[in-house]
């Protein structure tokens, strides 16, 4: 298990063994039926940072299932849709495809599945990361995304941080946090132009999703995707 250097919390995960790769899931059309998609949001992080929760969170209702773990629950990339403020958003979740443990093979397997997902559609790239640590992992994450989706990923990117709800338990916000954070998440947080959003996925109302998706906009917008 990877070395984990705290900020906040100490947290603990157990390891579970990953289970095999069941077939793709079908897409779920979340107003009842299919529409025509505008952006894509690629769920991507490291396994144990809420990927599954924070999209359950962005469609309004639990679709992807979601447990602690320290090892990915996600087996293939499962998808989504929704429409918020008029925008019609279809979300991708993904396996962890960073994981050093798992084969290679398979790691292509998700990131083929997760490019052909997002083909026809202007996408977004949104890396989830626990507010409360940064690992080892993390660190050469901007590298490995480079590898996968080009040196432009970070211009199409933003960062959602979760477990909102520690930092508000420790009468902190992510202003704070990021102002006395290591120097490297500092620099990478730079990288992706500052852009990054807190989510509390155990908490309902708009108003965090509705943050993220402007982030969003603005992505689309700066690179004449809209």
């Amino acid at each position: 298990m990877l070395l984990q250097q705290r900020l906040c919390l100490n947290i603990r995960m157990t390891d579970k063994p990953v289970p095999p790769l069941p077939a793709p899931r079908t897409e779920i059309a979340m107003a009842g039926k299919r529409t025509s998609i505008k952006v894509n949001l690629v769920l991507l992080g490291m396994s144990g940072t809420g990927k599954s929760a924070s999209g359950n969170t962005i469609l309004g209702k639990p679709v992807f299932f979601s447990r602690p773990s320290s090892k990915s629950v996600t087996r293939d990339c499962e998808i989504a849709e929704t429409e918020i403020n008029g925008k019609h958003v279809r979300v991708i979740d993904t396996p962890d495809m960073f994981d050093d443990e798992t084969e290679e093979s398979v790691k292509n397997k998700y990131l083929k599945r997760c490019k052909e997902l997002c083909e026809s559609h202007p996408c977004v790239f949104v890396l989830v990361m626990h507010i409360s640590r940064f690992t080892d992992g993390e660190r050469n994450i901007l590298k490995q995304l480079e590898k996968a989706f080009g040196r432009n990923v970070k211009e199409q990117s933003v960062i959602l941080f979760t477990k909102g709800d520690d930092l508000h338990r420790a009468g902190k916000t992510l202003t704070d946090v990021l102002h006395s954070c290591q120097p490297d998440l500092k620099e990478m947080i730079q990288q992706f132009g500052n852009r990054c959003v807190l989510f509390e996925n155990n908490r309902s109302g708009s108003a965090q999703v509705e943050k993220l998706l402007d982030t969003v906009i603005m992505v689309l917008e700066k690179q004449q995707k809209l």
